[in-house]
């Protein structure tokens, strides 16, 4: 079945969620959920609300509000990269995460 390609509008509310790759940890250590917050601080919340969020060992749920109408690869990739690419260096990994 095609990607099927998704219009997001500000001023609603979106549940956006990530798994690790083979549903494998994307936690590894108490730290890395602060690191992950702060990533999401930085990257994210210049352009949404957090209203919930759930934060497990193999994946993440997000409750957000769109302020602006740019949700979009140039916000949401740069924000999973950065989080990659410390994890990658911590657990001594490479390849993608999610």
């Amino acid at each position: 079945m095609p990607r099927r390609e998704i219009t997001f509008q500000p001023g609603e509310y979106y549940h956006l969620y990530n798994r690790g790759v083979n549903r494998e940890r994307i936690f590894f250590e108490p730290e890395n959920y602060l690191f992950f917050l702060s990533r999401l601080r930085e990257h994210l919340l210049p352009v949404l609300e957090v209203v919930a969020y759930c934060l497990m060992p193999t994946h993440y749920h997000l409750l957000v509000y769109l302020k602006i109408d740019d949700l979009s690869k140039q916000i949401m990739q740069p924000f999973g990269l950065s989080y990659t690419k410390a994890i990658n260096k911590q657990q001594g990994r490479v390849g993608p995460l999610f």
